[in-house]
């Protein structure tokens, strides 16, 4: 089944790494210790997925692992697979909304979530991925605000990645804020593949889900006033800056040999962003050299255009 990605994380970037403060609103069922058994699937409690209408055709997508994070028993197991009587790939797909699925055409919506009265700075939790085929998954956030019959949306933010994780791992999401409005709604889903094209055997593991409220950054160390994203798909690094007042900052991106590829002049940069691109460049290592008030910051990437 080929889920309709494109309308759910358009136009929601970044990626933020700070400490974990506590939460001010809990996420339901957080470490999916707590699952419902339906007879022939099990669903963790207070989330949707796929399985009560994929258990027809003989196969779920989500279930619970005894592989988990420090503290609790499971963990939610997400799984791409192929359903052969209805020659679709599905991915594993968990959401804290309401998912009503239409097996005719392979689409889906999603409404509905939990509440929420405050504004969080980012999502986070800890997982492991084992992609095949060049999957990619994608945990996300949308944070939404319904005054009469409209639903406005507030903020968003996402978490992706090709790359293998076998060790449980912190991700964090930084979640973009469109408007002051305190939202009252929120929506968590992950998918363990996170693109049109699926490969069966993908695994995406969740555990340990929290809001965190960080801001500012570390007076210990500078350098976490500055986070990269690598956004493989679109072949930009998003450099996130979170400092107190804008600075002279520029990018430089160059190869192992210490040629220049590409360079973004210097402007006042405090709390925002800068895209740098690296389209039409051959695979390998590069380096990122940022310089920000007169302090130089490097991160070596591994490109793959």
């Amino acid at each position: 089944m080929k889920y309709r990605l494109l309308l759910l994380i358009a136009g929601i970037v970044g990626i933020i790494v700070t400490d974990r403060t506590a939460a001010q609103t809990p996420i339901p069922n957080n470490s999916f210790e707590n699952w419902t058994n339906h007879g022939t699937y099990t669903d963790p409690d207070y989330w949707d997925t796929p399985n009560q209408e994929l258990f027809l055709f003989g196969t779920t997508v989500v279930t619970k692992s005894t592989d988990h994070h420090d503290g609790g028993n499971y963990s939610a197991k997400l799984e791409s697979k192929h359903i052969a009587i209805l020659s679709y790939d599905v991915p594993g797909f968990v959401t804290l909304g309401k998912l009503t699925i239409n097996i005719t055409n392979g689409t889906y919506t999603l409404t509905g979530g939990a509440p929420i009265n405050d504004q969080p700075t980012h999502l986070k939790g800890y997982y492991k991925f084992i992609p095949q085929g060049g999957d990619s998954c994608v945990i996300a956030i949308g944070l939404f605000k319904t005054i009469g019959s409209v639903t406005d949306t507030i903020a968003s933010g996402y978490f992706s990645t090709k790359d293998t994780v076998t060790d449980w791992t912190l991700f964090s999401a930084w979640i973009n804020y469109t408007t002051v409005t305190t939202p009252d709604t929120m929506n968590i889903f992950a998918f363990s593949t996170a693109q049109t094209v699926i490969t069966p055997g993908t695994v995406l593991y969740l555990d340990d889900l929290f809001l965190d409220y960080s801001t500012g950054i570390n007076e210990n160390d500078p350098a976490s006033g500055i986070n990269i994203y690598n956004d493989r798909e679109t072949s930009r690094l998003i450099v996130f800056f979170e400092f107190e007042k804008p600075e002279a900052t520029s990018l430089y991106l160059y190869n192992m040999l210490g040629q220049q590829i590409a360079t973004l002049p210097s402007e006042p940069v405090g709390h925002g962003k800068r895209i740098i691109s690296y389209n039409n460049l051959p695979k390998g290592i590069y380096i990122l050299e940022i310089i920000h008030s007169d302090k130089k910051y490097s991160r070596k990437f591994f490109l793959n255009p």
